[in-house]
């Protein structure tokens, strides 16, 4: 079992709440309070306080046994039945604590407007900015989740026929990363023909695959908490048309200038200019029209956005996408995209066998 790293996050952020002057921070989000503590938890479960010196999980008695991974570096304060957000707030009191920090954008309107009554201040993305940069457990984890989906797609695209609807290729590849060790399936789009275009499609499960036409497949799952996010288009049949090729090329090409421009110290901007201008000077700008790609992690859409004119600076263990696409509405779409971990030099692709 890969030893987690969560007790080192969690004293990054206690010098990150020293070194702003903040008495402590309070968050209800499942994803930072797994990134914190190591945990699986869901939506209600705990609220966490952070200090500069403690971590408290205020939860419920059910939740008290399944905290045991984090007892060694945080205090399970067992409250009462939905008194988690009170039992909180009284540890705030009885410690005296000042300028307790809450993120307003992972609360709801209720949550918020209590603790800003309760005299805590706002901040934004605290945690969300330490987790672009992954730990060594977290890139072990991603490499995995990445290995799985990869193995999947091998396993899948040679038993897609004609026929098939694109439903049935969705369950074939959910089913093949799950019997792979996949915890769960975020997000799976299979499109055949003139649905390749739409760049987030949903599988139809009437649409069938005819024999010559174009297929695009955007996947990826989670493994231990952890994401993997993979495209890959080509055309089914053996008569594929010049102007699919074409397409093609460029949208790769493209691909391999901004996996080119990935090392350490770029802008998330060059990134995207890198692949955007490739598509542009063939003259297909209008027709690329997302972002190059995003970062992954504990979410499939993480930060940073690798967009055009972003100021962001890719750090070394960050761990995005590259993924530019052309599409023709009501005829095909291309996308490419594999995950990579930057690196000082450059960059490793992740999904791979």
């Amino acid at each position: 079992m890969l030893k987690s790293l969560a007790s080192q996050r969690m004293r990054q952020l206690q010098r990150t709440l020293k070194q702003a002057d903040l008495g402590g921070y309070l968050t209800t989000n499942c994803l930072e309070q797994r990134y914190l503590s190591g945990v699986d938890l869901s939506d209600g479960e705990a609220v966490f306080l952070i200090t500069p010196a403690k971590a408290y999980c205020v939860t419920k008695k059910l939740i008290v046994s399944k905290m045991a991974p984090a007892v060694r570096f945080m205090q399970v304060v067992d409250v009462p039945l939905g008194g988690m957000l009170d039992g909180a707030l009284r540890l705030v009191q009885t410690k005296k604590l000042k300028r307790v920090a809450f993120d307003p954008a992972l609360v709801n309107l209720e949550t918020g407007e209590m603790l800003l009554k309760h005299k805590f201040v706002r901040t934004v993305s605290l945690v969300g900015e330490m987790r672009r940069q992954k730990y060594a457990d977290e890139i072990a984890y991603l490499k995995k989740a990445c290995q799985i989906a990869a193995c999947a797609f091998d396993e899948v695209k040679p038993q897609i026929k004609t026929g098939m609807t694109e439903e049935e290729v969705r369950v074939l590849i959910a089913l093949a990363m799950i019997k792979r060790g996949a915890d769960s399936i975020p997000f799976n789009i299979v499109c055949f023909g003139e649905n390749t275009a739409d760049a987030h499609h949903t599988p139809s499960k009437t649409r069938k695959l005819k024999k010559n036409e174009a297929v695009l497949m955007d996947f990826g799952c989670f493994y231990e908490g952890y994401t993997s996010d993979m495209t890959r288009s080509w055309w089914h049949g053996d008569k594929e048309p010049a102007a699919y090729t074409k397409i093609w090329n460029i949208v790769h090409s493209a691909y391999k200038a901004g996996v080119k421009t990935l090392h350490a110290g770029v802008l998330a901007g060059e990134v995207d200019k890198a692949s955007r201008t490739i598509i542009e000077q063939a003259g297909y700008g209008k027709e690329f029209f997302h972002t190059v790609g995003h970062g992954i992690g504990l979410h499939e859409h993480d930060l940073p956005i690798l967009r055009a004119g972003a100021s962001d600076i890719l750090e070394e263990n960050f761990v995005v996408t590259v993924e530019p696409g052309i599409y023709f509405a009501g005829r095909w779409g291309i996308r490419l995209e594999d995950s990579f971990l930057v690196t000082k030099a450059g960059s490793k692709k992740l999904t791979k066998r």
